[in-house]
C-alpha cells in the first residue's frame, strides 16, 4: 500500500527583512530562494528572529501582565583581532556618537567586512532594535560598498559647500575603513548622506566631469534613505550621541530634495528633539573628552541646521526652534580641514598667524582667506532674518485676539533702508572672492568660494524681500528689487544654482512669494504689468532649474499660480469699485508657499 504524500505548508511568516519593514513578502524566481522584496535590496532573505509563542509558559503561574520578564541580554562575540569595546562616560548627557576619537582605541574593519555580522553596533552609540534588520542593512551596505565610497567623494563637491557637516579626512578614511559597519550612528549618517547625494545626482547637481549621473543612480536615493531611517532606534531617548542627530539633520535635507516637505518637518523635529536632551545648544554641555574634529563639526552642524530653520520658517511658514540669543555655540573655526586633527589645528607656513577673528577664531588656509568666512557670514545675515521674520510675525499676531506685550521689551523696529544699510556695509567689507561668482572650475579649493558667493547673494535677496514685506512700502519698491535678483541670477553661473538644487528652488520661490504680495494693496495697471512680468521671468527662471529633477520642487508652478490669482485680482478690481470691497477679501495673500 502506497503510502500518501505529506502536506507541505506554506511558511506562514515573512522573512526578517519584510517583517521589520511590514511589507508583503513575496516569492520570486530568484537561485538564492530569496523573496522580491531581499532581491530587490540585494540583501541576505533570513528568518533569524525568536519565534514568539503565544499564551503562558508551562508552570508560570503569575501573569506577566503582572511581573515583567527581563529580556535576558545574549553575550556577542567579538572578531578576531579585535579587542572588547571600553564603554564612554562623560559629563554630558549624552554619550559619545562621533567615530573620530574613538578610532584611536576601535580598530577599522580590515579584514573581512561579512564579519561585523557577529558584533553587534557599538554600545557607546545607542541601541541596537534589531539584529535581523541590522544585518540586512549591513549586507546591503557591504554590497554597495564602493558606491558608498564614490557617493561620499561626491558629497564633498556638491552638498559639503553649503553643508559641511564633516571633517573631509577623517569621514574618507572611515569610510575606506568600513567603520560605519560597527557604529550604528555612524551607520545612520553615512547612510542619509549618501540619499541626499544620490538624489542630488539624480537631479543634474554634477558640474565635473569625474562623474556620470548614470554611474551614481544604483542604488537608488530611497535605498539609502530607507536604510538611514530604519537605523534610527525607536525609542529616541536610546540615540545619544552625535551621529543621530547628525542623520536626522541630513535626513531633513535628503526630504527637501526628494519634494518631501512632512518629512522634512519630521525629521527636523527628530533632530531638535534629540539636540534639546543633549544639550546642544550650549558648548558647556558637551562631552568634555571629545576631539577638536567633533568640536568644529558640532559646531557645523548647529548652524547650518540653524539657519535651515529660519529658512524652512519663511519658505512653509512654522515656528523659529532655536534663537540666535539662546545659542551658546561659536562659529565655526576658519580654518580648511586638513588642518584640523584630533588634537588640535595645524599651522600653514603661509597661513596668517597672528590673524583672529572675534571671539579668538583660529583662521588657517592655503587661501588669504577661508571659504569658511564666506560661510559664517551667510549664518549673520540668517541672524538678522531671524529678527525681520520676529518683526513679520508681530505684526500679524495682533489678529490672535492676546494683548501685546513685546512692545514693553523691545525697541521701535528700524526700517528696511537702515538694516540694509548696515546689511551692504558688511557685504562691501568682504574679500572680493565672496562677492564675485566665477565659473566652475571643478577644483573644490576654487568652487568653494562661489558657492559661499551665490549662497550669499540668494540670502541677501531674501533678506530684502522678508524686510520689504513687512513693511508698507511701494509696490514699485519690490519690484526694483525683485529686478534686481533676477539680474544676479542670470550672473550666477547655472552650476551652483543645480548643486544648490531643490533648496535653492523653494528659496527663491518664496522670494517671488513675497513679491505677490502686492495684492494687499492698491495696484494700477501698470505696476500689475510690471509684476505680472517679473513672476512670470522669475517662474522661468526656475523651470529652468527644475528640469531633470526628479521629483520637481513645483516653484514654478506655484509662482504661475499667483500669477493666475493676481489676474483675477485685477479683473474683479475693474468690475467692482476697488474702496468698496477690501483687497485682501478680492485674493488670498499666500505668503509662505505650499
Amino acid at each position: 500500500m502506497s503510502q500518501k504524500p505529506r502536506k507541505l505548508q506554506r511558511v506562514s511568516k515573512a522573512c526578517d527583512f519584510c517583517n521589520r519593514r511590514s511589507i508583503k513578502c513575496g516569492s520570486s524566481e530568484d537561485p538564492l530562494g530569496r523573496c522580491q522584496n531581499c532581491v530587490d535590496f540585494d540583501v541576505p532573505c533570513t528568518f533569524d528572529r525568536p519565534a514568539k509563542r503565544r499564551g503562558v509558559k508551562a508552570g508560570t503561574r503569575v501573569s506577566s501582565r503582572d511581573t515583567p520578564i527581563a529580556k535576558p541580554v545574549a553575550d556577542q562575540p567579538v572578531p578576531m583581532g579585535r579587542g572588547n569595546l571600553p564603554e564612554r562616560t562623560s559629563g554630558s548627557s549624552g554619550s559619545r556618537g562621533s567615530f573620530h576619537a574613538e578610532s584611536v582605541s576601535r580598530p577599522s574593519l580590515t579584514g573581512d567586512p561579512w564579519s561585523s555580522f557577529n558584533t553587534g553596533w557599538s554600545t557607546a552609540e545607542g541601541y541596537d532594535d534589531d539584529g535581523a534588520l541590522r544585518n540586512s542593512w549591513k549586507a546591503f551596505a557591504i554590497s554597495c560598498d564602493q558606491q558608498i565610497r564614490n557617493l561620499v567623494q561626491v558629497y564633498f563637491e556638491i552638498v559639503y559647500p553649503i553643508f559641511p557637516l564633516f571633517h573631509k579626512q577623517s569621514f574618507i578614511e572611515s569610510i575606506n575603513n568600513q567603520e560605519h559597519l560597527l557604529s550604528q550612528s555612524l551607520f545612520a549618517s553615512t547612510m542619509a548622506v549618501c540619499s541626499l547625494v544620490s538624489g542630488r545626482a539624480r537631479d543634474g547637481a554634477l558640474y565635473t566631469n569625474r562623474w556620470h549621473r548614470e554611474e551614481l543612480s544604483e542604488p537608488p536615493s530611497e535605498a539609502f534613505y530607507a536604510a538611514a531611517k530604519d537605523s534610527l532606534p525607536r525609542d529616541l531617548a536610546a540615540a545619544k550621541g552625535f551621529n543621530y542627530m547628525r542623520a536626522c539633520a541630513i535626513l531633513a535635507i535628503a526630504s527637501i530634495q526628494n519634494g518631501q516637505i512632512k518629512n522634512m518637518q519630521k525629521y527636523s523635529g527628530m533632530y531638535h528633539t534629540l539636540t534639546t536632551m543633549e544639550g546642544f545648544h550650549d558648548e558647556k554641555l558637551w562631552p568634555k573628552d571629545i576631539s577638536t574634529i567633533e568640536i568644529e563639526e558640532r559646531r557645523r552642524l548647529f548652524w547650518s541646521i540653524y539657519t535651515l530653520d529660519i529658512y524652512s520658517t519663511i519658505v512653509w511658514g512654522g515656528v523659529i526652534r532655536y534663537r540666535e540669543a539662546h545659542s551658546l555655540v561659536r562659529y565655526p573655526s576658519e580654518v580648511d580641514d586638513e588642518f584640523i586633527t584630533h588634537h588640535g589645528y595645524g599651522i600653514h607656513p603661509a597661513s596668517q598667524e597672528a590673524s583672529l577673528r572675534q571671539g579668538q577664531v583660529p583662521i588657517v588656509s592655503r587661501q588669504p582667506v577661508s571659504w569658511m568666512h564666506g560661510w559664517n557670514f551667510t549664518t549673520d545675515l540668517y541672524r538678522i532674518l531671524e529678527h525681520v521674520v520676529d518683526g513679520t510675525r508681530r505684526k500679524m499676531s495682533s489678529a490672535n485676539g492676546t494683548q501685546e506685550v513685546w512692545s514693553l521689551f523691545s525697541p521701535a523696529s528700524m526700517s528696511e533702508p537702515t538694516v540694509m544699510e548696515r546689511v551692504l556695509s558688511m557685504y562691501a567689507a568682504l574679500p572680493a572672492r565672496f562677492r564675485e561668482t566665477p565659473p566652475t572650475t571643478g577644483d573644490e579649493s576654487h568652487d568653494l568660494f562661489g558657492f559661499q558667493s551665490a549662497n550669499i547673494q540668494a540670502t541677501l535677496q531674501l533678506l530684502r524681500m522678508v524686510l520689504l514685506s513687512s513693511e508698507e512700502v511701494g509696490v514699485d519698491r519690490k519690484c526694483d528689487v525683485a529686478g534686481e535678483l533676477l539680474s544676479v541670477f542670470s550672473k550666477v553661473p547655472v552650476e551652483y544654482l543645480r548643486a544648490i538644487s531643490s533648496p535653492l528652488l523653494h528659496h527663491l520661490g518664496g522670494i517671488g512669494y513675497i513679491l505677490g504680495s502686492v495684492m494687499e494693496g492698491s495696484l494700477s495697471d501698470v505696476s500689475y504689468q510690471r509684476v505680472r512680468t517679473l513672476l512670470l521671468d522669475m517662474a522661468s527662471l526656475l523651470h529652468r532649474l527644475e528640469v531633470g529633477l526628479h521629483r520637481a520642487a513645483g516653484a514654478s508652478e506655484r509662482l504661475r499660480s499667483q500669477v493666475d490669482r493676481i489676474d483675477g485680482y485685477m479683473r474683479t478690481s475693474r468690475l467692482v469699485n476697488p474702496s468698496a470691497i477690501p483687497p485682501n477679501e478680492c485674493a488670498k495673500w499666500y505668503f509662505y508657499p505650499g
